[in-house]
């Protein structure tokens, strides 16, 4: 038994020694050791990438609307192996547009990115993603042929390599037409500081496509914040929220228009003058990425927020973004629109000194004169226009000998500044700064004048 088992390790061994030998001789190696595959050190993933695609029909010769903007934004982590320091490297996207054969026209590569095409499929090659960092870009662009039919077309396959990180894909439903979101846009006036602003979201579609998914209606308030009230919508925070997201059930067909049936309440702050509730509308499955509060914000805990139908002819919208959304907005005044109110300013520097100071526009500001009463041991400074900055306004003597400084007008973003010299001490030293009501019937003079002081640097 034993002389028959050492018989055939000999002829094993020769058989792999000739297997050897054949493959050397041909230039090739086929015996290698396997060394276990490195896992990836990063994960890359679609921030924002659309799942619908609306191709608008050619309508008329000559006439190609435009197709909205495919956006694509990545983002790289470190893998759950990995550090948390690095970059995914060779990053190189890949998009399969054979879709678009005989019904529009690709251009507009981004070179920026990287971008090439060849026939119907474009390659980025895209810089290396920081772990934590990401890239934002439109890779091509669509301009619609004329002739082609309504209705599904196909789609878009997305491939993104990396050579740290695993492949994803991503598929976008291309649809022939295109909805036409609209909104309605009001003004207020008279709020009450303190006071509630209720707006009421409206929206439409006049397009030749209905949207078959949900709607969603983000507001962004400024100069008000918002009551966080709705179970079906979102808010940035808890208390004083800026921000909401309020989801719809769909669809949203042509020709139909609706409004939200209860409003949406913000409260302004007692010194607001003007402000805006600002909304957007977009299709759920593709509301902007930036745009979109995350799933774990705040929800509201009341009753849930509903649409009815409204007549929608009087809306407006966007012929640059047809189908990704329409904005609409409540712009509102207080009672406090016409309240100049002077804002006031300290000294600052070193007895002896020649001191540089920017006089704060008043709230209110229509650009009128504002006039500086300087403090007992300040004096005022002037030099030759040549040696100022000529963007900048600044203050120079009064009529009154002795009198107030006349400083400005000036307008955003440019100071209006105050050249002075401390020339001594003075304990409690203080002046003033004025600024005369505006055109229309100011509700409260007694805030046109404020305080300027100084501050004696040792």
């Amino acid at each position: 038994m034993r002389a028959w088992w050492a018989d055939r390790k000999r002829r094993y061994a020769a058989v792999v020694c000739a297997v050897v030998l054949a493959a050397a001789g041909a230039g090739a190696v086929v015996l290698k050791t396997r060394h276990p595959a490195q896992a990836p050190g990063a994960v890359l993933t679609f921030r924002s990438v659309l799942n619908t695609f609306y191709l608008p029909r050619y309508t008329a010769p000559g006439h190609a609307p435009w197709a909205s903007e495919y956006r694509i934004r990545l983002a790289a982590a470190a893998a759950p192996s990995g550090g948390s320091q690095g970059f995914a490297r060779q990053v190189e996207a890949d998009f399969d547009l054979s879709v678009f054969k005989g019904k529009a026209d690709i251009w507009g590569e981004n070179k920026g990115y990287g971008c090439a095409r060849s026939g119907f499929r474009v390659t980025c090659a895209l810089p290396d993603i920081k772990y934590g960092e990401g890239a934002d870009f439109v890779p091509f662009q669509v301009k619609p042929k004329p002739g082609t039919a309504s209705g599904p077309a196909g789609s878009i396959v997305v491939t993104v390599h990396s050579a740290d990180a695993p492949t994803i894909r991503h598929t976008t439903r291309v649809m022939v037409g295109s909805p036409y979101l609209t909104t309605r846009n009001r003004k207020l006036t008279g709020v009450r500081p303190g006071g509630e602003v209720r707006l009421t979201p409206a929206f439409g579609n006049r397009g030749d496509t209905g949207v078959d998914g949900g709607i969603t209606v983000v507001v962004v308030a400024d100069g008000s914040t918002l009551l966080p009230r709705y179970g079906n919508c979102r808010y940035n925070k808890a208390s004083a929220a800026t921000e909401a997201q309020c989801d719809f059930p769909g669809p949203l067909p042509v020709g139909t228009a609706y409004e939200t049936d209860h409003p949406v309440i913000a409260v302004t702050g007692q010194d607001t003058r003007s402000g805006s509730l600002h909304y957007s509308v977009w299709p759920t499955a593709d509301i902007d990425g930036p745009s979109q509060l995350p799933v774990r914000a705040v929800r509201g805990t009341g009753e849930v927020l509903r649409l009815r139908p409204v007549d929608g002819g009087a809306f407006t919208g966007s012929e640059s973004r047809r189908s990704r959304g329409a904005a609409g907005a409540l712009d509102f005044e207080t009672t406090r629109v016409d309240d100049v109110e002077a804002v006031g300013f300290t000294i600052r520097g070193r007895v002896g000194e020649e001191v540089r100071t920017e006089v704060p526009y008043p709230r209110g500001y229509r650009g009128d004169t504002m006039w500086v009463t300087l403090p007992d041991g300040v004096s005022l400074v002037t030099r030759p226009p040549q040696d100022l900055q000529s963007e900048d306004s600044y203050c120079r003597k009064g009529p009154a000998k002795g009198g107030p400084v006349a400083c400005g007008p000036g307008a955003e973003p440019y100071a209006v500044v105050l050249l002075v010299r401390i020339d001594k001490r003075v304990e409690g030293a203080r002046g003033s700064v004025t600024v005369p009501p505006g055109p229309a019937a100011d509700p409260d003079q007694d805030n046109n004048t404020a305080p300027v002081t100084v501050e004696y640097i040792p």
